[in-house]
């Protein structure tokens, strides 16, 4: 049987092991315990410390899965509407802006969804988020390592793994009963409630220094759990107390200490035989190795629904369903036309002919009203300069005489307009002028004389120095009639 490496990522050491399933228990074959210097070592350092441990116990492995113990990851249980699972995990990321005093970005995070109570309106998901810090350092050490990481679990839900694996708890329970486990490590005390295989709450606490403070240690961390469990998830009841250590640990547990959790029975589990066998490294117990057996056992069969934050849930990608409609539809329309082809072939290529034949004929009669239309529009154009009745150069002559002869101002072009409603016409003039003051004067001269001259800005032209002013007349000539109006109301 393929065997799986995982590597248990604790502040004080690493402890790394491959093994495979065997029976209700993992077989472990080799084992290892590196070093972390009090944490004192870079994600570099540590990496290369492993790959050295890696090689001397001969473990090859090209991937490896990640456990990080429950004290360096926060627990949050969150309430959702009763959404479908596809739904869940954009949901669970906009609750955790909302839940978590650091930013989303900041931490890895996964969750796992709870059972759903038959006709809820809601449902519960557990998130679980460990610092982004972290996760970069398990990426850069196992590259490091030679290693990629298949997968970052947590501890809680290895121990309960290892815990179902051995056929320790059964699957189905009450509503409100709970299966609670305690892991007596050497370095921790772990207390995890279940719902049947469900990981519904989880602790842990401080270990003892010595044997005689181990009942005190455990009294005072399933206190703390209790109490913590009960604002969690709520009113429940411990069915059974599974307390899992070595005989001279768990022995120092009296049946007592389920008096607050409503006299449950307690069982005590050596782990060494029932959850684990194999070969050990010195200094590693059984009861070390629970949560890296644990996530060796869930790799084979996934027996409890875990948080991977090496590889989140993630909504699933919208398939887009109206391309493969439009598909389907343009297939059938497809056939029902090849039925009827051939029969309406002749017909279309006949109805063509004469559709080509229309087409030049339209096109000759828009051509001919285009012609008639520009001869029509030239005409109206004639008339209308025609009936004006103005002399263009009798008007020139006029506007020469009002100017006067002078080389203060230089007329370049003139350009005539007929207008239409009050005026006869207008003319633009462009050229140049020695200075504004003489153009100002030509305006007021063109003004008195009956003219309307445009007030446009006055612009200077760097060019020519001897008539560095741009000249630029907009005039209106009025009709007879508005002109004698306009005088009459200056007077």
């Amino acid at each position: 049987m393929a065997e799986t490496l995982v590597i248990e990522w604790d502040r004080d050491r690493l402890i790394a092991a491959v093994g495979s399933t065997s029976g209700s228990s993992v077989q472990v074959r080799t084992s290892v315990a590196v070093d972390r210097e009090n944490g004192l070592l870079t994600a570099i350092e540590l990496g290369e410390r492993l790959k050295t441990a890696l090689s001397s116990s001969e473990i090859s492995a090209t991937e490896a899965i990640v456990v990080f113990p429950r004290h360096q990851v926060t627990f949050n249980r969150v309430e959702l509407p009763n959404l479908s699972d596809d739904e869940i995990p954009d949901m669970v990321r906009m609750q955790a802006a909302t839940r978590l005093t650091v930013p989303v970005e900041s931490v890895g995070l996964d969750f796992v969804p709870l059972p759903v109570t038959p006709g809820a309106a809601t449902r519960d998901v557990l998130l679980v988020t460990l610092p982004q810090t972290h996760v970069d350092d398990v990426h850069k050490a196992l590259a490091v390592a030679g290693l990629e990481v298949s997968g970052i679990r947590i501890s809680s839900f290895g121990i309960a793994e290892a815990v179902v694996n051995a056929g320790l708890l059964a699957k189905k329970v009450d509503n409100q009963a709970v299966e609670a486990v305690v892991s007596l490590g050497a370095d921790s005390i772990e207390m995890i409630f279940m719902t049947g295989h469900n990981v519904a709450f989880s602790h842990s606490g401080a270990s003892w220094s010595s044997l005689d403070g181990i009942e005190q240690a455990v009294r005072a961390e399933v206190s703390r759990a209790r109490l913590a469990a009960a604002e969690d998830i709520g009113e429940y009841s411990v069915r059974r107390l599974t307390v899992i250590g070595s005989p001279d640990v768990s022995a120092k547990v009296p049946d007592s200490i389920t008096k607050r959790l409503n006299d449950a029975e307690v069982v005590r589990v050596d782990p060494e035989g029932t959850l684990v066998n194999g070969n050990l490294t010195d200094g590693l117990a059984a009861s070390d190795m629970l949560a890296v057996v644990g996530a060796i056992a869930n790799a084979r069969t996934a027996s409890v629904d875990a948080v991977d934050l090496a590889n989140p849930r993630k909504a699933p990608e919208k398939k887009d369903y109206g391309r493969l409609k439009t598909i389907l539809i343009a297939g059938i329309a497809a056939l029902l036309l090849a039925g009827g082809w051939k029969w309406r072939s002749d017909k279309v290529s006949a109805l063509n002919k004469d559709a080509t034949a229309l087409a030049d004929e339209a096109a000759d009669m828009k051509d001919a009203y285009k012609l008639g239309k520009n001869d029509l529009l030239l005409d109206e154009r004639l008339t209308e300069w025609m009936d004006r009745d103005i002399s263009w150069l009798d008007e020139l002559k006029k506007i020469q005489e009002i100017m006067g002869s002078t080389e203060r101002v230089f007329i370049r072009e003139f350009k005539f307009s007929l207008r239409k409603g009050d005026y006869v016409a207008s003319f633009d003039a462009e050229g140049y002028a020695k200075s504004s003051r003489d153009v100002e004067d030509l305006m007021r001269v063109l003004t008195d004389a009956g003219y309307e001259v445009a007030a446009n800005p006055i612009q200077q032209n760097p060019r020519d120095p001897n008539y560095p002013t741009e000249l630029i007349l907009e005039v209106s000539i009025p009709t007879p009639a508005k002109e004698s109006a306009a005088k009459q109301k200056k007077a």
